[in-house]
């Protein structure tokens, strides 16, 4: 067992699937809570939370007025948020990453045949600024969130830009924007920009809270060329969603430096026709066990 199969054992329940799934639902209960609730350092426990362990490192249980409750420090909410992200790496089902993969294949295709049209309409700029981002996410905007999850997407009077994903559930509104040379431009297209990043995070927060394979969303924004420098063209308008985007980083960054560690291949080969196999014979298990129900 390497150093960090160790530390994840440590904080973790792992012994079996019951106990991954519980943590996963933890996982995404805690972070949920902490981008609502940024300042808070507590949460009551749930009568199934004593039956398991959580973050012992960093998070403890305190009793108060007959309720006992999870308590943790501000200043260990980074080493918080890179240990969950490191058992969402290990955990997040494959089948899960399978569905991603096949939603951006369908959606790359979509986008395929928008593009074109969009560089024909008065928006050509900010289409060509999104089909910039959409390239170039992986390498350079926002690595590891290499699904395309959504584009032009419709909720109820909103309409936003960009949804991105990565393998640990986690989903990224993209706010795109053509700001503009002159200051006041630019201050009000950003402080713009901001707010509709924030509102389309806050839609798909309270829309994903039930979807098991969405573990949480942060909210960003993508400025177009006449900003300066690419770090201030790609931004976060929430100090809590900017955190949660480092400790994915590191995450990131450790796995590439880490000699031992093998990445399964998104695409191609072996491993998606594994995948695929498992999930057709998932299927076809359910349907056995519905003809037996009516057999019976």
């Amino acid at each position: 067992m390497n150093k960090s199969d160790k530390f994840i054992a440590e904080q973790f329940d792992i012994n079996d699937i019951n106990d991954e799934e519980w943590t996963m639902n933890k996982c995404k209960q805690f972070l949920r809570f902490i981008q609502e609730n940024p300042t808070n350092t507590r949460i009551e426990k749930e009568k199934d939370d004593e039956n398991h362990i959580f973050l012992p490192k960093y998070i403890k249980t305190v009793n108060e007025n007959g309720k006992k409750f999870y308590e943790w420090k501000s200043s260990e909410l980074d080493d918080i948020f890179e240990a969950i992200f490191q058992f969402l790496d290990k955990y997040y089902p494959d089948i899960n990453k399978l569905r991603l993969q096949t939603k951006h294949d369908e959606k790359i295709s979509e986008w395929e045949i928008k593009y074109p049209k969009l560089k024909k309409e008065n928006s050509k700029r900010e289409a060509k600024l999104q089909n910039d981002f959409i390239k170039d996410v992986n390498d350079k905007w926002l690595p590891g969130f290499k699904y395309l999850y959504e584009f032009e997407y419709q909720r109820a009077d909103y309409k936003g830009d960009l949804i991105v994903a990565n393998d640990l559930g986690i989903l990224a509104v993209v706010e795109t924007k053509i700001i503009g040379y002159f200051p006041w431009q630019k201050n009000k297209n950003v402080n713009k920009v901001e707010k509709q990043a924030i509102n389309y995070r806050n839609i798909l927060m309270e829309e994903t809270k039930d979807n098991p394979e969405i573990i949480t969303v942060i909210g960003s924004y993508f400025l177009d060329q006449c900003h300066s420098g690419n770090e201030e063209r790609r931004g976060f308008p929430l100090d809590i969603d900017s955190k949660i985007w480092n400790a994915i980083k590191q995450v990131n960054e450790s796995n590439k430096k880490s000699p031992g560690k093998f990445v399964v291949p998104t695409i191609s080969g072996e491993t998606l026709n594994d995948l695929k196999a498992t999930e057709e014979q998932i299927v076809e298990d359910l349907d056995g066990l519905n003809l037996e129900d009516e057999k019976n």
